[in-house]
């Protein structure tokens, strides 16, 4: 049986299915009562399942007239996509990007394959290790350990915006 996030995001699907627009409109306390959830349950699912890098804008406003917008982000092709994720997180902040999210949406819409997947997981995986070695190691002094995160994750997102560039090449080259 699913659980209620998986419930949520199967039922908004559903309403961008049914639309005639790029978006859909919902009104939180409406959908927590069908589902006899909290509304907060509904803003988890929003912020987790329907982020910008999987391709939405989310709009809100809150009180008693509030809502919630959900846009579909509408790409001409698979490299409008890459760019518009290169641009995404060339801007975000550097402590806040998810690379395993982006990395298994990718794999998902096609654009790596699991060998890409594989080997890009494995490099994030060698920077967060080795980030965790540095900051913790008895030789580092404290006042060290903010230019050694700041590093870290600095190389990360370059090493993302490299490879996004790479697919986005190869796309176009071929």
């Amino acid at each position: 049986m699913n659980n209620m996030t998986d419930i949520i995001e199967q039922y908004i699907n559903k309403l961008f299915q049914d639309a005639d627009k790029d978006f859909i409109t919902l009104k939180r306390s409406n959908v927590a009562e069908k589902f006899d959830c909290v509304p907060s349950q509904l803003n988890y699912v929003i912020k987790t399942r329907f982020t910008p890098e999987q391709g939405f804008i989310i709009e809100s406003k809150r009180g008693g007239g509030g809502f919630i917008r959900i846009t579909k982000i509408t790409l001409h092709e698979n490299i409008d996509y890459l760019d518009y994720l290169i641009n995404n997180i060339e801007s975000e902040d550097l402590y806040k990007i998810d690379y395993n999210k982006i990395l298994k949406i990718l794999k998902n819409d096609g654009y790596i394959n699991h060998f890409d997947f594989v080997i890009m997981t494995s490099a994030i995986e060698s920077f967060n290790e080795t980030h965790l070695q540095l900051i913790t190691s008895e030789q580092v002094e404290q006042d060290m350990v903010e230019s050694i995160n700041y590093t870290i994750y600095k190389n990360k997102k370059d090493m993302m915006i490299k490879f996004l560039n790479t697919i986005k090449y190869n796309k176009e080259n071929s």
